[in-house]
């Protein structure tokens, strides 16, 4: 009975205090304690004690813990000590240590019956919860990775943003809807002019918070309903989809929103780097811009466009 009391204790201990414990120490604990309470109570009381039951207690978590493999090794160690106890207790090697007429009407034994009947129930409680509160955790955790994998998928490493693939599934996505709704997409192409400047001058390291800062900017006077991506190098695409058509004066305010935008110096280790940018646009619908067929040909003007603000820059210099 002080056996029982103690390990009792032990678990109300362990209870309330196993968010300090590692999940792995108190499923052990509880396995070495059910298997010390399997092997004492088969040896010092035999048939009268619970022992028996927390062996195969013991067996069952081992199972559980530590797979098949091991339950059936945990198994057939049980059989050969309880075999091995149950020579010694026929020999009269080994003797009850109360008489059982006696026993059954103690206070004593009845309740070490009942304490040692409800310790069982109680460590079940604790590995049940235990394994319940670790799938969870576990769950939570293949959860969190799932996004995390999601969000690596989508985004471009560098910046942050929407990487090609995504933009390309979007914009695969506006064409169809502008097909079937009779939508206008409008596809805004940037391309950071001395980039190439910088990253030779200050090396990649400069290049690379150029681009995050590039980003950062555009993505400040992005609308939500807009998207924003990184193709690759300094070049970045917005997809605009909108119900209806956007007039030139309002498709110019964005461009210039944009361009000062970028033109917004970063300071890289003391030094102001002064960045330009040359953006060009075309527009799609499916009914009213039968140049443009598919996405491919969207691509190109836009690409065109920006190539145009491109040399009417270096024009501007120039003279």
């Amino acid at each position: 009975m002080a056996l029982h009391l103690l390990v009792t204790v032990s678990l109300i201990a362990l209870t309330l205090l196993r968010h300090r414990f590692p999940i792995k120490f108190k499923l052990n604990y509880v396995l070495l304690l059910t298997s010390l309470i399997s092997v004492v109570g088969v040896y010092n009381w035999g048939l009268l004690g619970n022992g028996i039951l927390w062996s195969i207690l013991a067996i069952i978590f081992v199972t559980l813990y530590y797979g098949i493999k091991l339950g059936i090794i945990a198994s057939l160690c049980f059989f050969c000590y309880v075999s091995f106890i149950a020579f010694l207790y026929i020999q009269g090697i080994i003797v009850p240590q109360a008489d059982p007429a006696v026993y059954v009407v103690s206070l004593s034994g009845w309740l070490t019956g009942v304490i040692g009947a409800l310790l069982p129930l109680s460590i079940t409680v604790v590995v049940i919860g235990t394994l319940y509160e670790a799938a969870r955790d576990s769950l939570k955790t293949l959860e969190k990775q799932k996004v995390d994998i999601t969000i690596l998928a989508e985004r471009d490493d560098l910046t942050g943003i929407y990487n090609s693939r995504v933009f390309h599934n979007m914009l695969d996505q506006a064409i169809e809807r502008s097909k079937r709704h009779g939508s206008w997409v409008y596809l805004v192409n940037i391309d950071l002019d001395n980039f190439k400047d910088i990253n030779d001058s200050y090396g990649h390291h400069a290049g690379d918070a150029i681009l995050r800062y590039m980003a950062k900017q555009l993505l400040n006077v992005t609308r939500g309903e807009d998207t924003l991506c990184r193709v690759g190098g300094d070049e970045f695409l917005m997809l605009i989809d909108s119900p209806e058509k956007h007039s030139k004066e309002e498709l110019n305010v964005v461009v210039e929103r944009l361009k000062a935008a970028i033109e917004i110096p970063y300071i890289y280790e003391k030094t102001k780097l002064s960045i330009r940018g040359s953006i060009g646009y075309a527009e799609y619908n499916a009914k009213a811009t039968p140049s443009i067929k598919n996405k491919d040909d969207l691509l190109k003007q836009a690409d065109r466009e920006m190539f145009k603000d491109k040399e009417r820059t270096r024009a501007q210099q120039t003279s």
